[in-house]
């Protein structure tokens, strides 16, 4: 079925013919290969609540940025950029705080503070009414509207993450098996404990506007729960990612979906076809 919408003549049409579509299909695929490298480590460590807390702890960056950009006439991408890396970074800071100086489960000290940044970024939106923003595409993204300049930022963080995952591979599984013993044996544990949140920041800020902020930390977990991988780069997980975003991109084109909305409900469907084969097993 999903092959018939892939050759299907006028989905292959409006990507070959209108350049929006294409540069649509190209920030997809790269938002699926950067998800797909990402999302062994954030499921096999446990941290899948990191990529919904993020999305919502970048929020007021978004919002600073675009008020910045607006005010000051700086350009778009580097004010929400900058100031979602510096929101999403500082909120990671103070979750660990408090999950470290309260000594709570790691989820409820993550649900404090992506609520309380998030709730600072809507009061920020209330109290600039003459300011227009659009949250629907922060929250749900728009990825119709991306430009190649915007394709560029994201090929920009995949080359970061893979070059992070493909050189320092022995140290991420060593991370994820025993990060205790690790460091004692000499890995660079402290250097991927830094590392982790940065990436997870870049990267859920660039796909924010592609698939949006409510879909992204889904799309970190999905790929690695179809797969099932045991370690840190795989590339099967890589390809269920690239299977799921470009099937999106058919159903989203092929009924008029939204993009975000149709790669979740793909994997979605996907996760509990392959629960029932396993179930069927003898």
């Amino acid at each position: 079925m999903l092959q018939s919408f892939v050759t299907d003549s006028a989905f292959l049409s409006a990507i070959l013919n209108y350049e929006f579509a294409r540069t649509a299909l190209l920030a997809t695929v790269l938002v699926g290969i950067i998800c797909g490298i990402l999302s062994p480590a954030v499921v096999l460590k446990n941290k899948s609540y990191v990529a919904d807390t993020l999305s919502h702890l970048v929020f007021p960056g978004v919002i600073a940025g675009y008020f910045c950009a607006q005010l000051l006439n700086w350009p778009l991408w580097i004010c929400l950029f900058v100031g979602a890396a510096v929101s999403g970074l500082v909120g990671h800071a103070l979750s660990e705080f408090i999950l470290k100086k309260l000594k709570v489960p790691p989820d409820s000290a993550a649900v404090v503070t992506l609520t309380g940044f998030f709730g600072a970024g809507v009061i920020a939106v209330s109290r600039q009414k003459g300011t227009r923003i659009d949250l629907d595409r922060v929250l749900f993204g728009d990825v119709l509207t991306l430009e190649w300049a915007d394709a560029c930022v994201l090929l920009a963080v995949l080359v970061l993450v893979f070059s992070s995952f493909y050189f320092l591979k022995k140290h991420w599984n060593a991370w994820l098996s025993d990060e205790e013993f690790a460091e004692i044996a000499g890995f660079k544990i402290r250097l991927i404990n830094r590392l982790f949140p940065i990436l997870m920041t870049f990267t859920v800020l660039t796909g924010m506007f592609a698939v949006g902020g409510l879909m992204i930390s889904a799309l970190l977990v999905l790929p690695s729960v179809l797969v099932q991988p045991r370690r840190a780069f795989d590339l099967r997980v890589i390809f269920a990612s690239l299977l799921v975003c470009v099937g999106g991109v058919a159903l989203a084109f092929q009924f008029d979906w939204p993009l975000g909305s149709a790669i979740v409900v793909l994997g979605f469907c996907l996760v509990l076809v392959k629960g029932i084969a396993v179930s069927l097993k003898p």
